[in-house]
């Protein structure tokens, strides 16, 4: 809380990581130093997706564009080339520690903030975030590098996280490593002190619920709440 309360607000943007990974969406990400996936690939997800997908939806047609379309299959476990920030540095706190109880790993977590008008400046141009709708306008080809994108809250978890997205291209690096610190700050969460500010944000009632509104969070939010008494009765 005090980083964030020094931190200028034109960072209004973070994501929390319970480990030090590379700031790459889940399409892009490395396996043995090279990309897991190939571009065909990438695009054979997205329109499979779209393929396979309408009998299971109820409004289909409703989905405007290829982002929207990348909104609803990333959701559902699909890589794709968005990364996941907030406009919540409490709800990137809780990424960066919710898997406290679910292992015995203490490395240590990770929470980026990002100044989102500087990267689209740097990147595409615009010192603004970029609004994807059904306009015409949209050229996804004019950039540098990724940029931040808002596009309408489709499905209730990006509502509830208070969801943008950073959005990469095929060839683009990790992001920490194309920008400069009046872009992107981390701050470093010592592992050892994951579970004590895990119990700190239950005792303020900010749950996997309030991140995750589905019944699995519900019953993940029991044992957890077990999980923090436990944890609680040892250090008395």
């Amino acid at each position: 809380m005090e980083f964030v309360e020094n931190l200028s607000p034109d960072f209004s943007l973070s994501r929390g990581q319970s480990k030090n990974y590379p700031l790459l969406p889940s399409a892009l990400r490395l396996e043995d130093g090279k990309r897991k996936y190939t571009k065909r690939a990438i695009n054979n997800f997205l329109n499979n997706f779209k393929i396979n997908s309408y009998q299971y939806m109820s409004n289909p047609w409703d989905v405007k564009n290829d982002i929207e379309w990348m909104l609803y299959a990333q959701h559902y476990g699909v890589p794709t080339k968005l990364m996941d920030f907030t406009t919540s540095h409490v709800t990137s706190l809780l990424f960066a520690v919710e898997k406290a109880f679910s292992s015995n790993d203490e490395s240590d977590a990770v929470v980026y903030f990002l100044n989102p008008n500087e990267l689209n400046n740097k990147n595409k141009q615009q010192s603004k975030i970029i609004t994807i709708d059904d306009s015409l306008s949209f050229n996804n080809d004019d950039h540098e590098g990724p940029f931040v994108i808002q596009a309408r809250k489709i499905n209730p978890r990006v509502n509830a996280q208070k969801g943008l997205f950073v959005l990469f291209q095929d060839d683009d690096c990790p992001l920490e490593d194309t920008v400069t610190d009046n872009i992107l700050k981390k701050l470093i969460i010592d592992g050892s002190e994951k579970r004590e500010i895990l119990s700190s944000l239950y005792s303020m009632g900010i749950n996997f619920t309030h991140i995750y509104p589905e019944l699995s969070s519900v019953a993940k939010d029991i044992v957890t709440q077990q999980d923090i008494l436990d944890y609680q009765r040892e250090e008395r």
